[in-house]
């Protein structure tokens, strides 16, 4: 469910299109879902470790 919400939200990609989706094409959308969470993740992490620009004047 949760995948479905974010490629609605990220990617236009209506709930129902995945419900015609063969089994074994959803779980390889799946691992890529996980590979986009994950670099998104780290690309959040790393910039909050970041100073924040305003602060530096």
């Amino acid at each position: 469910m949760q995948m479905m919400y974010w490629y609605w939200k990220k990617k236009g990609i209506r709930p129902s299109v995945f419900y015609q989706i063969p089994y074994g094409e959803l779980t390889i959308i799946r691992a890529f879902y996980e590979l986009e969470v994950e670099e998104e993740n780290e690309k959040i992490k790393a910039l909050s470790s970041m100073p924040c620009p305003a602060l530096l004047w």
